[in-house]
């Protein structure tokens, strides 16, 4: 290296490591995330223009980790090594959900069902995706079951399989979720009507639906929380607000 000229990659790798440890990913940009889980597959050399070009070529942090095997070994400086790391995170990740769910976990906010729920929704980022969860009589969710992915309104989406997924576990009350693939929280109106079948349903077999979550790449929208559509879960009719 020439006198003088720095060398803006030293200790880079460290530093990587040590904000992670320090604050995990929050915060931290696509690439630089890419940066460390390819560190696990190249060991030496600089990955940082490997994560930039793997995101030009995908798209988006979730199209890498999505990517086939084949796919990813087309970008210059990416090893079998690298792919298998990349491509390990979301079963890893799911396996991390499976093994959770056993636990029996108690969310005490929305929040925190939506930050549980992201990654099953980010595992198939381009469409959407209904789960159910199902919780005891002590809010303890004793089961999350993917009921369809698709439209929530399409044909796809079976009430009949929900309501079986709710009577096998022997729910006391559950939360719908969906996702809104690069969309706005806010519901369309087959959701509201799908909405307000299941809360039919639900109280047929003596069930409450407690929430119908709507989840973007964003955030989140509660609608049993909207005060437009609230009504929904208590089997009321709709409050005019423009009066």
């Amino acid at each position: 290296m020439a006198e003088g000229k720095v060398n803006i990659h030293k200790d880079h790798r460290k530093k990587v490591k040590d904000r992670f440890f320090e604050c995990g990913f929050t915060g931290m940009p696509d690439h630089n995330v890419l940066e460390a889980i390819l560190f696990l597959g190249i060991p030496q050399k600089d990955t940082n223009p490997i994560a930039h070009e793997l995101i030009d070529t995908f798209g988006s942090f979730s199209g890498v980790l999505e990517a086939k095997k084949s796919d990813l070994l087309k970008i210059k400086g990416m090893t079998e090594s690298a792919a298998f790391a990349i491509m390990s995170y979301l079963p890893v990740n799911r396996r991390y959900i499976e093994s959770l769910q056993k636990k029996k976990p108690v969310f005490e906010t929305n929040d925190e069902i939506v930050d549980f729920l992201r990654p099953l929704f980010f595992e198939k980022s381009t469409i959407e995706r209904v789960f159910v969860l199902c919780f005891d009589s002590k809010n303890r969710m004793i089961a999350c079951r993917n009921i369809c992915d698709g439209d929530i309104s399409s044909a796809l989406f079976d009430v009949r399989e929900l309501t079986r997924v709710v009577l096998e576990v022997n729910a006391q009350k559950i939360i719908v979720a969906h996702s809104h693939p690069h969309g706005v929280a806010l519901p369309s109106r087959e959701d509201i009507s799908t909405t307000k079948l299941i809360y039919e349903m639900m109280k047929f077999i003596k069930v409450h639906l407690d929430d119908h979550l709507i989840v973007t790449d964003t955030g989140y929208m509660s609608m049993a929380k909207s005060r437009h559509y609230t009504h929904i879960f208590h089997g009321l009719e709709p409050i005019n607000f423009d009066e």
